[in-house]
């Protein structure tokens, strides 16, 4: 009997990524810093800001529910 070894379209060859052959990992210890722009500066700021802001929310959040905040 002989097996051959013909794939259809939608048949897909899965590799296991433990499977896998191991790639050349890139030493990053001679690198120099990155340069930031100015465009990514603000967008790390602006991200910064969200995420205080959402801490702050979730804070509130918790002390209401603990009634700490409650009308006497």
């Amino acid at each position: 009997m002989i097996i051959e070894n013909t794939m259809d379209e939608r048949e897909f060859i899965v590799i296991h990524p433990l499977d896998d052959v191991h790639e050349q990992k890139i030493e990053t210890e001679n690198l120099g810093p990155m340069r930031i722009t100015p465009a990514v500066r603000i967008s790390l700021l602006l991200l910064r800001g969200y995420l205080v802001l959402m801490t702050l929310l979730v804070l509130y959040h918790v002390l209401d529910l603990a009634g700490v905040f409650a009308k006497q």
